[in-house]
């Protein structure tokens, strides 16, 4: 015991270093966001004050359309993948067809490819489509790209379930998607959050896509605009504005700060429920 004291002293000091390197940054950004630039640029280590909320008037100015643009693509990306994911989950679990086994081979293989090296093929297929320069171009290749790991999640989830809860409802006359929406959607509630915020996300924080699909500033997403904002210094000539840039970025964060905090707890049990029944 008196061994062991020295060791869990020295690792809850370094957990505490690690966490104080890891948030040292966002703290940084927070205070930088409401300080002018002239005082930054003066003294970088400074505390806020007097305290300057222009900034994120001055991002919001410039980041609102794009941001309320990105949270509806997100919303209507990841309603699709679980909708898709769901039910192509449920069937490679609980119904047999031919080829079931081979499909989700497939699809497990899918899983194995980087996301780069589809961008080519995709940027050309968009093209085909003509798909540039409209949300579909962000829609079909997201939901797309997106349900491959939700449908090995769904379909591990739902084959951990007990087959005793299928087979009486079938019994009483239930129908497949009597079984899929009255018994498993409500048990897969968990692992329905955590797919919805891992997709969230990938989908908020993608930047290249948008890039390659998006050339009309009116439908940029907050990535891009982020991307594109440097705010000039009223005080200076030729320096950026950074109170205004940490102010968006700040502005940036919080819809992921948010999502988190709502569903923490939910997102926990479907990757603590994934990792015991997967």
């Amino acid at each position: 015991m008196v061994t062991s004291r020295p060791r869990l002293w020295g690792g809850l000091a370094l957990l505490s270093s690690l966490l104080l390197a890891a948030y040292l940054p966002l703290v940084m950004m927070l205070l930088m966001s409401l300080r002018e630039s002239a005082r930054i640029y003066a003294d970088f280590w400074a505390l806020p004050w007097p305290l300057h909320p222009a900034n994120y008037a001055n991002a919001l100015g410039v980041l609102l359309q794009p941001a309320l643009n990105t949270l509806f693509i997100c919303l209507t990306s990841v309603a699709g993948v679980l909708v898709l994911s769901t039910l192509a989950g449920y069937a490679f679990a609980r119904m047999k067809f031919p080829g079931r086994g081979p499909l989700f081979g497939m699809v497990a293989i899918l899983m194995m490819v980087p996301g780069m090296l589809l961008l080519t093929p995709n940027y050309v297929l968009a093209m085909q489509l003509g798909l540039r320069d409209s949300y579909w171009g962000l829609w079909l290749f997201y939901v797309s790209g997106g349900q491959i790991v939700a449908i090995f999640l769904m379909r591990s989830f739902f084959a951990a379930l007990p087959e005793e809860l299928f087979e009486s409802a079938r019994l009483a006359g239930a129908s497949e998607w009597q079984c899929l929406w009255h018994i498993a959607v409500p048990l897969c509630r968990p692992i329905l959050v955590t797919v919805a915020i891992t997709t969230l996300m990938m989908f908020y924080n993608d930047l290249i896509w948008p890039l390659l699909m998006i050339n009309d500033p009116r439908r940029e997403t907050l990535m891009q605009a982020l991307l594109r904002f440097i705010p000039a210094d009223k005080t200076a000539t030729g320096r950026m504005d950074l109170g205004a840039v940490a102010a968006g970025y700040v502005f940036a964060s919080v819809p992921i700060l948010l999502l988190f905090w709502m569903g923490m707890k939910t997102y926990v049990r479907g990757v603590l429920s994934g990792a015991v029944k997967g």
